[in-house]
This record gives structure tokens, sequence and C-alpha cells, in this order.
């Protein structure tokens, strides 16, 4: 394998093993917990300048990916005989979405961001970890794997560090403002699935970023065929999910360095 093949995956056959659990993927998962489980008892009681430090470690290091994964598209020539620059640049899908949300976070600094984002990704996360995903499929680790395997994970960690190390608040009285950017990414997810395009075809840019769509593999997976049943539950389910951060939160000590507008 030559670095051209490793860093853009073209010209190398690389075997895939849909829906299977592979050591990686158990190993990462593993490792993943552990950091959770580990900065959390080292540094919980730390103040929030150090936990926002944590936080911006794990940014760095996801814009890094991001960047990097996006000059290896720019300069990858096949990349444009498919796709175009807004495939290149624009976050997509869900995972890739939420990955932007936790890069995001710490430089904001301000709760209702913090309890958006966590919420988002910890979902699109545990979707993620818990069916085989992209990045962990394959035999061996290409670039577009290495990227995928460590984005999931920074943004699984961030996501719960966020909520353990007490840097989010989640108070039903001041929902507005996670309601609000909430409806915000829904819209930028329709733009992405029904206007923005990918190619001179008019292919959407993102088929499916959060699930909704018939015949969907989180559909598929759970095996309900009927897609009305499936959205019934589907928005039950998000419902649910969400409420039960307010529900179950309790109340903390003010964040002194975090903005609360």
């Amino acid at each position: 394998m030559t670095f051209k093949q490793w860093i853009y995956g073209t010209d190398f056959n690389n075997p895939s093993f849909e829906g299977q659990w592979k050591l990686l993927h158990i190993v990462t998962l593993i490792v993943c917990i552990g950091l959770i489980v580990g900065i959390t008892l080292l540094f919980k009681n730390k103040n929030e300048k150090t936990k926002r430090t944590i936080l911006l470690i794990i940014s760095g290091i996801l814009l890094f990916f991001e960047i990097a994964r996006r000059i290896v598209n720019l300069t990858n020539p096949i990349t444009f005989t498919k796709y175009n620059v807004l495939w290149v640049l624009l976050p997509r899908p869900g995972c890739a979405i939420s990955v932007w949300l936790i890069l995001l976070a710490p430089l904001i600094n301000k709760k209702w961001f913090y309890n958006i984002s966590s919420m988002i990704a910890i979902l699109c996360a545990v979707i993620f970890f818990a069916y085989p995903g992209a990045g962990f499929l394959n035999k061996y680790i290409l670039f577009e794997n290495l990227y995928s395997i460590v984005s999931h994970s920074l943004f699984l960690v961030g996501s719960f560090l966020i909520v353990t190390l007490n840097m989010s608040k989640f108070d039903y009285r001041k929902i507005f403002k996670e309601l609000i950017t909430l409806g915000v990414i829904v819209i930028y997810a329709i733009l992405e699935m029904f206007i923005l395009t990918k190619n001179s075809t008019g292919a959407p840019l993102e088929a499916d970023p959060f699930y909704t769509l018939p015949g969907n593999e989180v559909q598929e997976i759970i095996g309900i065929s009927n897609h009305a049943v499936y959205l019934i539950l589907y928005f039950l389910f998000i419902s649910v999910y969400f409420a039960a951060f307010y529900f179950f939160s309790r109340k903390k000590r003010p964040l002194k360095n975090c903005v609360e507008v």
C-alpha cells in the first residue's frame, strides 16, 4: 500500500465486513468508555476553566481531522467527478453535524449550546457504536477509516463529558434556545436532502441525515416495515429522549466562565 492509496483510498481493494462487530470496534468502544469514566473521576471537581480546556483539546483534534479530510477530498481529482465543493465542505450526515456541534461547544461556551450539542451527539454516537458503522467495516484502516473512527470516538467522549463534567445545565424554563437551535439543524438537514445537490444528476447532498425517510438503515435494523408506524415511534422516542435530560436534571453550581444567555 502506497501513501497515495492510504490517503485517497483509490486503486486499492479494501474488503468490507457489513454489520459485524470486530475487535477494533469493541476495543475502541472500551477505550472511549474508559476515557469518559477516567476523565470524569479526575476532573469533575476541578474548576470550570480546566473542564473547558479538556473540551477544547477534543475540539482541536476534531478540527484537525475535519480540515485534513477536506484537504484530502479537495486534492483528490476523483472526488469532483462524482461530487462538488459543497459535498466536500459541508458537514453531513447526522454524525458529521454532531462532530461540529461538539467542536463548537467549548468555543461558544454557553449552556444552551452545551445542552443541545450533548443531546444530539450522544444519540448519534450511541447509534453509531451500537451497530457497526463507517470506519470499522473495512479490513484495512485507510485515512477515511481513521477519520471516521477518531471523529466518532471523540464526539462520543466529548458529548458525555459535557454532561458528566457538569458543563451543561438542563432547565426546561430556558428550553426555547435549545429548540431554536434544533430547528436550525433540522432546516439545514432538509436543505441537504431536498435543495442542495452533490452533482449534475440532481442527487441530494445527503440522502437522509437523521434516518427519517422510507427504507433507512435504522428502520431496517429494527425491522419495522410500515413507515408511518416507524415515524410515530421515531418522534415519540426523540421526544422522550430529549425530555429525559430535563426531567432528571439536578440543580448545579453556576459555571463561572460559561456565559448564560
